[in-house]
Formats: structure tokens, sequence, C-alpha cells
């Protein structure tokens, strides 16, 4: 399959803005679109407590607690999977922890579990975009 060539998003505050990509997520049918920063440097893969509830997710019945590092030590997390789809891509599931912080706080963040196992990523800081494209299945 083709790599789709993605522009960085202007960021205020960061000149040549930032690897934002738009991803559809789906939880058992509730959908919602989301901009998740494309992070090579985070080890997980994170979504905030609101696009969660969005998705349908119930943090009370989650059973798989998470214990996150860096920046994230201490805030509660749960491990979730969902489907996901970049346009016109096949659709993934991709493991989240999801966080009892707000979108306000923190981004959706793709990052190495599982995004980076999903899909090849090529950032081009010169040109201030990336191209992705699903992993051969």
């Amino acid at each position: 399959m083709t790599p789709k060539e993605v522009a960085y998003t202007p960021i205020r505050g960061f000149p040549g803005g930032m690897p934002f990509l738009e991803i559809e997520l789906d939880h058992k049918g509730r959908r919602t679109s989301v901009a998740g920063l494309v992070d090579s440097g985070s080890a997980l893969n994170i979504l905030p407590f609101d696009v969660g509830i969005a998705l349908g997710l119930d943090w009370e019945s989650q059973d798989f607690p998470l214990e996150l590092g860096g920046t994230l030590r201490g805030v509660a997390a749960y491990a979730v999977l969902v489907k996901a789809q970049i346009p016109k891509f096949p659709i993934v599931h991709l493991a989240f922890a999801w966080l009892k912080k707000t979108s306000l706080e923190v981004p959706v963040l793709l990052g190495q579990v599982n995004f980076f196992q999903e899909y090849d990523v090529r950032f081009y800081g010169h040109r201030r975009a990336f191209d992705i494209s699903p992993r051969p299945h």
C-alpha cells in the first residue's frame, strides 16, 4: 500500500508544527474522530478520559490497571482495546492507557505500544511532514 504523507499541524508555540494524525476510534460501535500526536518517544498509546467516555467506556468497570511512569507517574490509568482506522487504511486494534486526565491536559498519543507496531512511520523534519503506511500482513 502506498504511504500517506501528512503535513505537520500548525501549533502555536511550536515553530513548524507537530505530527498530528486524524484517526477514527471505535469501541462497540461508538465512534469518535481524534487528532492523535504521533509520538515515537511515547512508550504507550494514551487515551484521555473524555475521549474514552465518548467511546462509551465505563471507568468503574475496568479491571486492568496500569502503573505509568515519566510525566504521567501517579495518574490513574487502565488498559483498553479499541478499533482504529486511518482513512483508506485497514482497521487495526490499538491498546491504550486510558487516563483519568482530559484531552485539555494530555492529547491522544500514538506511541510504541502498539501504534508503531501496526504502522511504519517516517518523519521528515525539514519538510515538516511524515509519511505513514500500514504494516504488511
